[in-house]
């Protein structure tokens, strides 16, 4: 049986149905089995089925990570000059359309195996089996650019009957891969599933409160993955989230993919009764050894036809119980590697020699360790992946990255996932007696929890970087606090910082693909690159803006974040605000959390700043750190801004940034297209949930109809991608309250939408919407966070004028835009908005000028209990006012 989460279940023969559907319609899109066909997808069930299919077809089949960008797809179809290639991206990418090989999108295979016409394939995978290229899988590229491995069907094939025999599944197993399929081991789990006819269940590899459910729903026996995951379970355990007495139907939990170290064996064993069950494979050779029920020690002894030797960098064969490199010869060995142009230059070898490092024990077990790359240090050699393997006896996560440091030899940088973030210091303390003297660190580096790939492997690539920038502050700090200060740093209090935030501007470009893989979970992929630029330009304007306005030395400035802009908020209230606060302590909002904690931890990897995350609740922030703050920060509603207020001491320095209507202008002799352009720029920007939208759009009456037959036309023409795709203009909604208020209004003025309104529950996808008001009405519009565009027609400057000195105007008055000639208009605005002209606010506003207008609602500066509403900027607002504190 095949369980799908967001689908029915399909039992064995409607599974060989649907891949007798997909098969007819690859065929009559010319596929056959002289082709190559590489695939990319998701875990779902069309993949399953397409790869079957595929696979039925005798054609050979290249697997590819769905994590990979568009472009580096495109790149090893060509590479492997695949004749098709199938994917779930939503439609062609660009770098699609320049390949000869034709893209088979994943959703027509789905609908076509939802026909369930005509006989049940026979999916014997014979024609596959004899093919020297059936298989091509490409490598993580932890020692380089990724490789792709050829394998012959056939041996694929022999080293699932050897697992098969191993570990015994029964066709009334309940198996549960949280892995990719596109990598050897969920593959390996795909086929043995097909061959034992048990049941499977899908669910995101990543997903441990769904795994934790289906469990228990569906009375799962067998679960496959990678250390991250099971430390993610015992994580959810400690929390309550499920006990482990129904988890009991469990038989098997294995685990692969990388070394496991000792201490997780242990607490897992300890917490669920039963161990972890490891196995050792690679995609050149399949699996090698695993542990079984019946036999769970360390990875398991070689399977059935494979054998296994340990030798010295001399090639002797090594006693049981000492390290060296792990030898194996097998018959399931690859045929060869693919080269440029699809050729595949055959191995000759008869051995694997797997670059890893392990040991044999007395009884056969095979241990590996790791990556046998050896370092130089005080005349020793050393292996890295060794010494993580003792310093892993902590009882946390660590890996051991060497960084090399020119004459001075190899530096180790300990890098530890510590939940609780303990100091850096405390874990130097536990190493020194895990590691021997000449295997001490030269930095530990704390962090929550490491970066991973999209198969649940730590990201070794991100950690080198994070060491080596570790190290790179380090060294470019000590120097910077002995440089005499520069004319322009004489009025900054901690001019020492500035080459700090010179380092976290570089940290934004290095590593733009993690930050933006991070910043991604809240806003789509535009928005996101254009946050990091800001923040980049942010702070390389820091020096100059807090040398302009000179804001004295702050003991300690709090923030509230926003809930929204997760790095240029941090950037713009949290870094900046060092060059003049002594220390910084922020809350992030709960909204963002994650995302704010992972922004700050990546962006910790490079400084040693004063700048602390508090968990506390609002309530207990307040109390301990707000009331206690020279400074304090808030971003939100203005009814919360007053509760907070109310709180402070008379001196405390309170900056609230709120929202306003900005209400966006278009006079008769605008240019309409430009007009249209900037006003889908902004309001679409994050998907229409950001505070520069502006909710009401006033459009004169002699060229209203043109103006609303642009925006609808280009409005209609947006293209909705996942947060991921950077090709998309929007994405659906992230924040539920806002999705909510937008369902209830659309419903409310739904006779007014002229264009879009089409909303999907599920998603969160909220059609771009063009509502069209009747001509000079006193619209008062709400605050929307939705991309939903208020029109209203005028026929009069004066009529408009009054309608924006109206009190519910005045009170948000944070900022406009104007296009087309209409002083009176401008000048009026003025009085209270900051105006932009013929351009939109994101032209206009910049990180290190003042931005905002008068409205109380909109922003404003207390101290003292007196309310001071003006463009805000916090430097300035230090300067300006905390020296009037009595």
């Amino acid at each position: 049986m095949l369980i799908s989460r967001n689908e029915s279940s399909r039992s064995w023969r409607e599974v060989r149905i649907s891949c007798a559907s997909v098969i007819r319609d690859l065929q009559a899109r010319g596929v056959n089995d002289s082709h190559r066909v590489l695939l990319s997808s998701t875990n779902s069930a069309a993949s399953v089925l397409a790869t079957f299919a595929l696979m039925e077809l005798g054609v050979s089949v290249g697997l590819v990570d769905r994590g990979v960008t568009p472009n580096q797809f495109a790149r090893l179809v060509e590479e492997a000059d695949a004749d098709f290639f199938v994917s779930d991206h939503e439609e062609s990418m660009p770098a699609f359309e320049e390949l000869d090989a034709h893209w088979i999108p994943l959703r027509e295979l789905d609908e076509a195996a939802q026909r369930n016409a005509g006989e049940p394939a026979e999916l014997s995978f014979d024609r596959w089996a004899r093919r020297s290229d059936a298989l091509i899988v490409w490598t993580s590229g932890s020692l380089g650019r990724p490789k792709g491995i050829v394998r012959s069907g056939s041996s694929v094939l022999a080293n699932v009957s050897r697992t098969q025999d191993r570990m015994k599944y029964t066709e009334s197993d309940v198996l549960l891969p949280l892995l990719p399929f596109t990598h050897q081991y969920g593959l390996s789990i795909l086929l043995l599933w097909w061959q034992a006819k048990a049941s499977l269940a899908l669910l995101p590899s990543r997903r441990t409160d769904l795994a934790l459910e289906a469990i228990v729903d569906l009375g799962v026996t067998v679960v496959d993955s990678v250390p991250a995951v099971y430390e993610g379970i015992l994580r959810m355990l400690d929390r309550g989230h499920t006990s482990t007495t129904l988890l009991e139907s469990v038989r098997m939990w294995c685990v692969g993919g990388e070394p496991l170290q000792d201490d997780l064996l242990r607490r897992f064993t300890e917490q669920m009764g039963k161990p972890l069950l490891d196995g050792y494979g690679s995609s050149e050779a399949g699996n090698i050894a695993l542990a079984a029920p019946d036999h769970p020690n360390l990875c398991g002894r070689p399977l059935a036809g494979i054998t296994v030797t340990v030798v010295d960098d001399e090639d002797r064969p090594l006693p049981a119980g000492e390290v060296g490199e792990v030898i194996v010869h097998t018959p399931d060995i690859m045929v060869g590697m693919l080269e440029p142009g699809g050729r595949v230059r055959e191995s000759q070898r008869a051995v694997h020699r797997t670059q890893d490092l392990g040991f044999l024990d007395e009884n056969g077990n095979l241990r590996v360790l790791g990556r046998k790359a050896a370092v130089h240090r005080f005349g020793n050699t050393l292996y890295p992946d060794a010494i993580t393997a003792k310093a892993s006896e902590c009882g946390r996560p660590v890996r051991v990255i060497p960084v090399e440091n020119g004459r001075f030899g190899t530096d180790l940088v300990f890098v530890v996932a510590d939940p609780d973030e303990r100091p850096a210091a405390h874990w130097r303390r536990v190493f020194a007696d895990l590691v021997a003297e000449f295997e001490q660190p030269n930095k530990v580096l704390v962090v929550k929890q490491f970066p991973e790939h999209t198969n649940g492997k730590a990201n070794l690539t991100a950690l080198r970087y994070m060491a080596q920038a570790a190290l790179r502050s380090r060294s470019e700090k000590a120097p910077a606090q002995q440089t005499p200060a520069k004319p322009a740093e004489r009025a900054i209090p901690f001019g020492d910082r500035i080459t700090v935030l010179q380092d976290v501007a570089r940290l934004l470009s290095e590593r733009r693909s993690e930050i933006l893989g991070i910043l991604t979970e809240v806003c789509n992929h535009r928005t996101a690159t254009d946050e990091i630029d800001a923040s980049i330009e942010a702070l390389e304007g820091a020096v100059a803006e807090v040398s302009r306005y000179g804001p004295q030395a702050v003991g300690q400035t709090g923030v509230l974040m926003p809930s929204n802009i997760p790095l240029y908020g941090y950037i713009l209230y949290v870094v900046i605000p060092s060059l003049y606060s002594q220390k910084v302590v922020f809350r992030p909002s709960r909204m963002i959390d994650a995302q704010t904690r992972a922004l700050h931890k990546l962006i910790g990897t490079v400084h040693a700043l004063p700048l602390l995350l508090d968990d506390s609740g609002q309530r207990e922030f307040m109390e301990n750190v707000g009331k206690k703050s020279d400074v304090l920060v808030f971003t939100g509603s203005y009814e919360n801004a007053e509760t907070i207020r109310e709180q402070l001491p008379r001196d405390t320095v309170f900056c609230f940034f709120g929202q306003g209507i900005n209400p966006f202008v278009v006079g008769a002799d605008a240019d309409l297209g430009t007009a249209v352009d900037g006003l889908v720029k902004v309001r679409m920007l994050n998907s229409g949930q950001d505070c520069f939208g502006p909710d009401v759009v006033f459009v004169h009456t002699s060229v209203s109809a043109q103006f609303c037959n642009l925006l609808s036309r280009r409005v209609e023409a947006l293209r909705l991608g996942t947060a991921h795709d950077a090709t998309a203009d929007y994405s659906a909604m992230f924040y539920d309250e806002a999705f909510a208020s937008t369902l209830d209004y659309l419903c409310e003025k739904r006779e007014f939408i002229a264009a879009g309104g089409r909303i999907d529950v599920v998603d969160r996808h909220v059609r771009p919407t063009v509502l069209i008001h009747p001509t000079d009405d006193p619209f008062l519009p709400p605050e929307m966070f939705a991309p939903v565009f208020n029109v209203v027609p005028y026929t009069s400057e004066e009529w408009l004028n009054e309608l924006l000195r109206h009190p519910y105007y005045a009170e948000r008055a944070m900022a406009a835009t104007v296009f087309g000639s209409l002083p009176d208009t401008v000048e009026a605005l003025r009085d209270r908005h900051m105006v932009s002209v013929d351009e939109t606010l994101i032209d206009i506003e910049s990180g290190n000028h003042p931005f905002g207008g008068r409205g109380i609602r909109a922003n404003y500066i207390s101290v003292g209990r007196k309310r001071h509403t003006e463009p805000l900027l916090l430097s300035k607002a230090v300067a300006d006012h905390l020296p009037g504190k009595s």
